[in-house]
């Protein structure tokens, strides 16, 4: 793990995001930039088949001292990208949130100023008035219900990746986060449960994507993936913790 040197590492798993890319770290960056906070933010990019790559090595160029570069050739995927992350992350705290632009930058505030709670807990975000697609939706609802009866859980948004944490929390609980590939805040959050880490939500805004869509929930992809998850989801029910 690296030396501890920043307030803050905000991580981005990032995938064929040409059309937004610039303008949602643009605006991140300005927002953290306006609460002075000592920040990095960690451009975990997972193989991009258009012009991302690009954009990215221009804003790394442009803004060295606040873009770490965590960029690879092959895909990797969305769990390994911010698993990756987390091991390069010099931040007391870390910040993961995705880089479609719909997690709205002027909430953060009302996470930071509630990070004392993140000694015994983390932070996340309750999307309660997603804008996403209804397929995306009734899957989400699917999987919450299936959540709430494997783990006994009351959170409200488990899939939402905006989530704060401390950095030495997130490190521990690192190994444990391969069992789901596109479900990864729902493994994040059953690990947390089985910890009895004290999880504190935060409604955010949801906004609509600028353009593009959903890279994962394509309609031929629908039942691998969730079976995928499905078994994830019990193979972590039954995993001992330590």
């Amino acid at each position: 793990q690296f030396m501890i040197s920043k307030e803050l590492s905000v991580i981005f798993p990032i995938f064929n995001e040409q059309e937004t890319i610039k303008e949602t770290l643009l605006e991140w960056r300005d927002t953290l930039d306006k609460l002075q906070i000592n920040y990095e933010i960690i451009l975990a990019e997972d193989g991009s088949t258009d012009n991302t790559k690009d954009i990215l090595i221009d804003l790394l160029i442009n803004n060295r001292d606040l873009f770490v570069s965590n960029i690879e050739d092959k895909k990797r995927g969305y769990a390994n990208a911010i698993r990756s992350s987390v091991k390069i992350a010099k931040g007391k705290y870390i910040l993961n949130v995705d880089s479609d632009g719909q997690c709205d930058p002027k909430d953060f505030i009302n996470f930071w100023e509630k990070r004392d709670l993140l000694e015994n807990g983390i932070i996340i975000g309750h999307r309660f008035n997603r804008k996403d697609s209804l397929q995306r939706l009734l899957m989400s609802r699917f999987f919450l219900i299936l959540h709430r009866i494997l783990f006994f859980s009351k959170v409200k948004d488990p899939s939402c990746p905006y989530v704060l944490s401390k950095n030495d929390f997130f490190v521990t609980i690192n190994s444990y986060l391969n069992f789901m590939v596109e479900g990864f805040w729902w493994g994040f959050i059953a690990i947390c449960l089985k910890k009895n880490i004290q999880i504190h939500q935060i409604k955010i805004n949801h906004r609509l994507r600028l353009s593009g869509k959903t890279n994962v929930f394509y309609l031929n992809k629908i039942p691998s993936i969730a079976l995928r998850n499905i078994f994830g989801l019990i193979k972590l029910k039954f995993l001992k913790v330590n």
